[in-house]
């Protein structure tokens, strides 16, 4: 026969585990604060920015840093002097993709959570790496305020992913942006591009994985406007004065409006199945996790090489073999 006392000390038992410091809602009160090291917040009313500061990598992405993205975006989300949010970069280039590089034994891992998502042995089959990212992204587009990317240099895979989601791209005449991934690993990412460029454009640049200038990303629509790369910073500032002159209220509305269009014509379902092919591609015969035989074949032959020769020879290898579009030191995929 069960207690009060025995029935409150199961009920304590089995309350799951609070997940404080990334779980919505987004109030002070309910969020534990991050140790922003991975990115920059400035304020500068009405403008907002979110810096990725590390570029002497070429601002690569990882677990850590997209949710301190999305913690700091809305951060300034809920700070009323901000009217609209500037996502840019330090260094020679914006961001070259998601972070692959091994971790060395020791090391603190910071691009996958420890454990896994939700279950290492699940993980890859629902996908979890890539639906965190798309969730991440979805807070972007979601978001009440607009957001621009600053692009210069490198905008690759997982940086184009992250340019793609924000409302608007302001890019250097010679930016190089792509999806070098689609060479190897899997079908483009998360298949945002044919909204904004169309079917054609869509399946030329994800068929061939060969990177656009900021140029070419203008005269296709993937960004908003390109400008030489000394005039970036000035123009991108100028463009986020001028939205911020409109009433926050009105704005949110307007981007709201905007958004619906898109999510009844099935954006939001078209990026969810993204994210089921990009599972159902990694187990096919060259699949990133398809296990190899015992004498060492079958499996990822990028992967392969990664652990044997170092990421660095992979690369090279990889964009030999493609003819050079993207140098080794461009992508971090």
């Amino acid at each position: 026969m069960s207690t009060p006392e025995g029935d409150k000390q199961s009920s304590e038992r089995e309350e799951p585990p609070r997940m404080v410091k990334w779980s919505p809602p987004y109030r002070r009160e309910n969020v534990e604060m991050p140790e922003f090291d991975l990115i920059e917040i400035e304020r500068d009313a009405p403008i907002g920015r979110i810096v990725l500061n590390s570029p002497e990598k070429r601002n690569p992405l990882g677990y850590e840093r997209l949710l301190q993205i999305e913690m700091a975006a809305k951060l300034l989300e809920l700070d009323d002097d901000i009217r609209v949010i500037i996502i840019k970069g330090q260094g020679s280039s914006f961001c070259a993709g998601y972070d692959i590089t091994p971790v060395k034994k020791g090391e603190r891992q910071r691009n996958m959570p420890s454990g896994g998502y939700i279950n290492p042995k699940r993980d890859r089959l629902w996908q979890s790496y890539d639906l965190e990212h798309a969730r991440v992204y979805m807070t972007l587009f979601d978001l009440q305020k607009p957001v621009i990317a600053q692009i210069q240099g490198a905008c690759l895979a997982g940086g184009s992913e992250l340019a793609g989601f924000c409302d608007l791209r302001i890019v250097a005449d010679d930016a190089k942006i792509g999806w070098p991934v689609g060479r190897n690993w899997s079908p483009g990412n998360l298949q945002y591009i044919p909204w904004l460029v169309g079917m054609t454009k869509a399946k030329y640049y994800m068929f061939t994985s060969e990177p656009m200038s900021g140029l070419e990303a203008v005269q296709c629509q993937w960004a908003s406007e390109s400008v030489p790369e000394e005039k970036l910073e000035a123009r991108t500032e100028e463009l986020a004065q001028l939205i911020a002159l409109t009433p926050t209220d009105l704005i949110m509305m307007t981007k709201r409006s905007i958004n619906r269009q898109f999510e009844v014509m099935g954006f939001k379902t078209g990026i969810a199945a993204s994210v089921d092919l990009l599972a159902l591609s990694s187990f096919r015969d060259q699949g990133l996790y398809t296990p190899r035989s015992k004498d060492g074949e079958g499996g990822d032959e990028f992967m392969r090489r990664s652990e044997r020769d170092g990421l660095k020879a992979a690369l090279k290898w990889r964009e030999e073999t493609f003819g050079n579009s993207y140098r080794e030191s461009d992508s971090d995929d």
